[in-house]
């Protein structure tokens, strides 16, 4: 099928995640489905609305599609408006994902905001395929405790051997957790050195990143997504382009090495 011609998808379920966030599950009428891999999206689309790029939030090790949809413009209330039944448009999978055979072993997942959503495929997949990974470190941070993303699933991940650290950035009386950045995590919990995988705002990439880099990290071996920069997934537009980059076709996952330089004017 051509790369410009959506598939039609189906609409099995929908979760609500938060109050303004939904977690679609699709399935794909078409062929065998779809075949991807952590870190890539796929363009949606509302039949006479538009479409807009998601980031895929479900594991290729498992059977349904899943997309993590937050209300933003017409198009993304348009998916929030459809109901179990409904069919959408889906073009993909764009774009590159983590590349787990140049990963190791030992990973961190470091994740921020809504940027959340396409680590869990990630997280997913690792729990899965746990006996091909070694220590791995799931560490997350939103806004307040409302805003957290899958909080039903953190406690499986640990279950199945992975550290999980939960940070929010205003506590109130019902969070006894952590409060602070991100980064407050990393010294409150056992990190290997190993290889990393970051999503979330460009302050919280950076952050994150050079945090790693003082406990022993190399450039190369951390990998960010730059989900957020993505329009067409074609490479068309322009819209996506950072530097030399466009991000829906040489990204969004990028080796931190290639963009540390370029995501200051982000």
């Amino acid at each position: 099928m051509s790369e410009y011609i959506p598939m039609q998808a189906e609409i099995e379920d929908i979760d609500r995640v938060t109050s303004d966030t939904y977690l679609i599950s699709l399935h794909i009428l078409e062929g065998k489905g779809l075949s991807y891999r952590p870190g890539q999206f796929i363009m949606v689309s509302v039949f006479g609305l538009g479409e807009c790029p998601i980031s895929i939030a479900s594991s290729p090790t498992r059977d349904t599609l899943q997309i993590c949809i937050r209300r933003a413009g017409r198009i993304t209330s348009g998916i929030m408006d459809s109901r179990i039944g409904d069919v959408l448009g889906v073009r993909g999978p764009c774009g590159n994902g983590f590349p787990l055979e140049r990963m190791g072993r030992d990973i961190l997942i470091a994740g921020g905001g809504s940027g959340f959503a396409t680590l869990r495929s990630l997280v997913n997949y690792i729990v899965d395929r746990r006996r091909s990974f070694g220590d791995v470190t799931v560490i997350y941070g939103a806004r307040t405790s409302q805003d957290l993303y899958f909080m039903q699933e953190y406690k499986g991940w640990q279950m199945a051997g992975l550290s999980v650290g939960i940070t929010v950035d205003v506590g109130d009386d019902s969070w006894t957790g952590n409060v602070g950045m991100v980064t407050s995590l990393l010294d409150r919990l056992e990190v290997s050195v190993g290889s990393a995988a970051i999503c979330g705002p460009p302050v919280m990439i950076n952050s994150v990143a050079n945090t790693l880099l003082t406990m022993g990290f190399s450039n190369s071996d951390i990998y960010i997504s730059l989900e957020r920069h993505m329009k067409c997934g074609l490479g068309k537009c322009g819209h996506c382009n950072i530097g030399p980059h466009h991000v829906c076709q040489d990204g969004p996952v990028f080796s931190y090495d290639r963009v540390r330089s370029l995501l200051e004017s982000l």
